[in-house]
């Protein structure tokens, strides 16, 4: 309605329509003063005002919202008053009964009042008390809120203290049997690649992928088998049920690298004689395989024997076991006699040929390819070429996890019921032992080197292998209670699994060199950080040589040639090498202040460990990265004795002379013996040049520097 005439001025809020079609000022009053001298009718439109409408429909949502919280609330309260009444009766009875009041604590009443609350009426009809507003109250969530709290359960999320992120970090869940855990499919799968063989992928949206692919291409068979587990059809059956062979971008299929063409053909490959080659293979097998079991020796011999046989009638021999074959004769070699010049590489023909075999296969994945890399970087360490040895490792660990061998509980097959069947028990077994065994080369060549390690803990998932012979495995698959009946001292791969747990743990030493963490050592904070992870790494030592058997316990053995004497000796010197490892950071890059231990005596007591179990490394460890690691840790042995004590004492001195008279005794074997000798003669020679660098934080990097460089040349001299 318009507004009445009046002699006040004011703002005109809305022209009637004469005005507002000549587009001429309005003065508002009804009539206007337009309309009145023109004596036309004065109209005015009706409001259409959209913004009182929607503050109208506010108010009234507003109303209807308010009212259903009103109801929301009187349920609520209609249910508190239940649960009071519960909680009188239970607070009145606690006076008639003293004795069983005792024994029932206030969270046990409160449980009991939680499940009277739950059985009360009307739980399940509080969402409905409002079906016009779109709303979904759950009443019943908030009091169960309550009542954990009042148990004195904190139901907020908190922060991890760093006892349990040191607990996360050194966990070792990864080494446990995940045969039958059902998360282990979304870690990856195993899909077919160009050349037909499977490889794998992880990621969760990878997984998005292959489960995409595998809805559109169902009924498919798997024609070739898993590249992980041999390629000799006749001893090795194919998958049966597997996933089908369906194509994703990242392979397509019949897209092959070509054959580099300056490369030999296997065939044009001369391989040694027969009665040399057996030699060779009884060496390996007798002095390597129980400390490296990456082979597993009936298929070898199968396949040797074809090999063999392939040559009689000058066949095309298998470029993969080929290359297996030669890579076994080069580390074999090492333990042939030769003329005393430690510089020379024994087997280096086979080595070459190996290496050529392996660029003859590029672009493809097979378990053999696996194990020639694992072998040419034990072959390579024990040359002391632990730089080659050390990218060899690497290699072997990316061609392991492009297999998918570093989860063990991964198959390629859908049927579950064959899962558990012997032929497939075998192949997880085989693909264990590969998998172990250059993960303990991974981390013995990066501790020794001090370099990053390829096979980051949290990257892989698989169960530790059985103990038993190669010759009984296959029984020990179909027949796993006779096990339980057999003692450590008659499984001749306990003393390796043995070894792969303290790999395990020296790995994490390792990782407390890490620059992230040497650069958190400066804060009172990162002091104690890293005082809880040596805390926490000293007892997974401790337990671990607990639980060691009576057979591979280096005091309680005794001097009976075998296998268990030889791991008996690795595992002495890696552990005490693990203790060095362990308590030489607190020495050098942590304020003393901040620490409650002295690592002076644990440094010295495990160098001294080290240097009395090397007397038997010359007579027991092959040429492989055992020696190189046993050799490499004689002489940081030694150099702490040294380095560490401004007068030693008579025993002191009697361990630094056996480290020197150990070294020299090494260097017809391992050529790094001798400069290891040689720096530690020229610091015996200086003890009051090198007393004064060893008080300040033993900073023994300094004056190495120029002993290095200077025994350097000496020994290049003598040469």
């Amino acid at each position: 309605m318009a507004k009445e005439s009046s002699d006040a001025p004011g703002r005109v809020w809305q022209a009637c329509v004469a005005c507002r079609r000549k587009k001429v000022k309005c003065d508002g009053n009804n009539p206007c003063h337009n309309c009145s001298s023109r004596e036309t009718p004065c109209e005015y439109p009706g409001s259409n005002d959209n913004a009182a409408t929607s503050r109208k429909h506010l108010i009234s949502s507003y109303g209807m919202m308010l009212e259903a919280r009103c109801q929301q609330l009187d349920s609520f309260c209609y249910r508190l008053e239940g649960l009071v009444a519960q909680l009188v009766g239970v607070i009145e009875s606690l006076p008639k009964d003293q004795h069983s009041s005792l024994h029932k604590s206030a969270g046990e009443e409160l449980q009991h009042a939680a499940h009277v609350l739950q059985s009360l009426p009307g739980s399940g009809d509080t969402a409905q008390l409002a079906p016009c507003t779109g709303l979904e109250i759950n009443a019943m969530s908030d009091v169960e809120r309550m009542v954990p709290t009042a148990m004195g359960e904190n139901t907020s999320p908190r922060a991890p203290s760093i006892d349990e992120e040191i607990d996360d970090e050194l966990s070792e869940s990864n080494c446990q049997n995940t045969s039958d855990d059902p998360t282990v499919g979304r870690f990856g799968s195993l899909v077919t690649d160009s050349y037909g063989a499977l490889r794998f992928i992880g990621g969760a949206t990878n997984n998005m992928l292959v489960e995409a692919v595998q809805s559109i291409t169902p009924g498919q068979s798997l024609a070739s088998e898993s590249p992980a587990y041999g390629s000799n059809s006749k001893e090795i059956p194919a998958w049966k049920n597997a996933n089908p062979s369906f194509e994703i971008p990242f392979f397509v299929h019949g897209q092959k690298w070509r054959e580099l063409p300056y490369l030999p053909k296997p065939e044009d490959l001369k391989c040694p004689p027969r009665y040399v080659a057996d030699l060779l293979i009884g060496l390996y097998f007798d002095q390597f395989h129980f400390t490296f079991p990456v082979l597993y020796k009936p298929h070898f011999m199968a396949q040797y024997k074809s090999m063999n046989a392939a040559r009689t009638e000058k066949t095309v021999p298998d470029k993969r076991f080929l290359s297996v074959f030669f890579a076994v004769c080069a580390c074999a070699s090492s333990l042939i006699p030769s003329d005393g010049n430690p510089s020379k590489f024994s087997g280096l023909d086979y080595y070459e040929k190996a290496l050529l075999l392996q660029f003859s296969m590029n672009g493809e994945a097979s378990l053999e390819r696996v194990q020639c890399l694992a072998l040419l970087s034990m072959c390579c360490a024990g040359w002391n070429t632990l730089s080659t040895s050390w990218h060899f490792a690497g290699q072997a660990v990316r061609a392991a996890q492009d297999l998918g061998m570093h989860l063990s509980g991964l198959m390629p097959t859908r049927d579950k019921s064959s899962t558990h069947s012997p032929a497939n028990m075998l192949k997880k077994e085989i693909s264990r032992r590969v998998w172990w065994s250059i993960y303990c080369i991974d981390r013995v060549v990066s501790i020794s080197l001090g370099r990053p390690m390829a096979a980051h803990d949290t990257d892989w998932r698989c169960a530790l292998p059985l103990a038993v012979a190669d010759e009984e495995l296959e029984k020990a698959c179909e027949h796993p209670e006779l096990l339980l009946r057999r003692e450590a001292s008659t499984l001749p791969l306990s003393g390796f699994l043995a070894f792969a747990q303290l790999c395990h743990i020296s790995g994490k030493i390792q990782s407390l060199h890490s620059p992230s963490r040497l650069a958190s050592l400066g804060t009172p904070e990162g002091a104690s950080r890293h005082m809880k992870y040596v805390a926490k790494l000293e007892k997974s030592l401790d337990e671990w040589l607990t639980s060691l058997p009576d057979e591979i316990r280096f005091s309680a053995n005794t001097l009976e040639r075998g296998p268990n004497l030889t791991m008996c000796v690795i595992l002495f010197i890696v552990h005490a090498g693990s203790l060095l490892n362990l308590y030489r950071t607190l020495a050098r890059n942590v304020d003393s202040s901040t620490i409650d231990i002295d690592p002076l005596p644990q440094c010295i007591s495990a160098a001294r460990s080290c240097i009395n179990a090397a007397e038997l490394v010359q007579e027991l460890v092959p040429p492989s990265h055992h020696l190189a690691f046993c050799v490499h840790y004689l002489t940081l042995s030694g150099l702490t004795l040294v380095l560490m004590q401004e007068q030693p004492t008579a025993e002191v001195k009697e361990d630094i002379e056996k480290c020197v008279r150990f070294l020299k005794e090494l260097e017809a074997t391992w050529s790094g013996a001798a400069r290891g000798r040689a720096i530690i003669e020229q610091l015996l020679k200086h003890p009051k040049r090198n007393t004064s660098s060893s008080n300040q934080s033993w900073q023994v990097s300094d004056p190495l520097l120029h002993l290095i460089g200077r025994v350097h040349c000496d020994v290049s001299r003598s040469s």
